[in-house]
């Protein structure tokens, strides 16, 4: 008799789905959400949200080295989505934009806050700005301001809480309205080796948690004034208390962002000791910005920032 021998039917197993895995994937589904539609958010929420988007990156990397410690395809797939976008979005900023170049005017720009006028402005003299814009100018540092600076920079325009010390010639200085209530904004211009550039000084209002409108309603005056001006080489700086991805910030679309454009990084200035985003701001139009960085100023919450620029396209 002939013993036939049945093989048994190999037996299907059904890949069981991870609890683990569907919170990945919503997760990455979220953050990647979060990054691409942030400004559906409306209101003071929103620019909140906006002003903290490149930190994104912190619960994104966790997410993916979580996603890679499981070694499951299903989740280290979703994780890269928000790690693509956040790539696409903020992966140029990470890298050194400086441009080999001359340039004729290298400006900085600081918020001294309480700082004592030493400590913040001799980083800054040292690196040999032509111009220097301050905020906060108020009657008790301003003595002392203006007597480590004068010597250096002996011209200068004041308005309110803002000043603009120059190596080279000021003329046309008046305020400018940015309906804060008090002078915190003026507008002068510098005669360069190479031409007049229009500078704007600004300090605008504060934007905290639920509350921007103010902030909102000075950047806005700014922007139209500055849109209005004809001159063809502009410089705005300050701190403008508006981060670059904030929405708001749209509104100085016209005026190129130096860090942007020749910077390394994010610069952020804000606070000091542990910068998380960057109100100080250096935007200029009709000029080609060769280098923009940031560095510190003792006993100031602020970092300063400093950028070279080159107008002789304007000839």
């Amino acid at each position: 008799m002939n013993l036939a021998v049945v093989a048994d039917e190999p037996t299907r197993t059904r890949r069981r789905v991870r609890p683990a895995d569907v919170v990945t994937v919503v997760v990455a589904a979220l953050l990647a959400g979060v990054m691409l539609g942030h400004r559906a958010l409306p209101g003071p929420a929103g620019s909140g949200l906006d002003s903290a988007l490149p930190w994104l990156a912190v619960p994104i990397l966790v997410l993916f080295a979580a996603a890679i410690l499981s070694r499951r395809p299903v989740p280290v797939a979703a994780a890269l989505t928000p790690v693509l976008v956040w790539t696409l979005m903020f992966g140029p900023d990470l890298t050194d934009r400086a441009a080999a170049g001359p340039h004729d005017l290298r400006v900085a720009s600081l918020n001294l806050g309480a700082a004592t006028v030493a400590g913040a402005l001799d980083p800054l003299v040292d690196a040999a700005p032509d111009l220097i814009v301050l905020q906060e100018i108020t009657t008790t540092n301003r003595p002392a301001v203006t007597a480590r600076l004068s010597d250096a920079y002996p011209f200068r325009a004041n308005a309110g809480t803002v000043a603009v010390f120059s190596r080279l010639p000021l003329s046309d200085t008046e305020p400018v309205d940015i309906q804060i209530g008090w002078t915190r904004a003026l507008r002068t211009t510098v005669a360069t080796p190479s031409g007049r550039v229009r500078v704007y000084a600004a300090h605008l209002a504060s934007a905290r948690a639920g509350r921007t409108a103010g902030r909102n309603r000075t950047l806005t005056a700014l922007a139209d004034v500055v849109r209005a001006d004809p001159a063809p080489c502009l410089l705005l700086a300050g701190d403008l208390n508006t981060a670059t991805t904030d929405r708001h910030f749209d509104v100085l679309a016209p005026l190129a962002d130096t860090q942007e454009e020749a910077g390394a990084g994010f610069g952020f200035t804000w606070p000091a000791r542990l910068p998380l985003v960057r109100p100080d701001h250096l935007l200029q139009r009709g000029m080609t910005t060769r280098r923009a960085w940031v560095i510190g100023a003792p006993g100031s919450d602020h970092r300063a920032v400093l950028a070279d620029l080159d107008n002789n396209d304007q000839d």
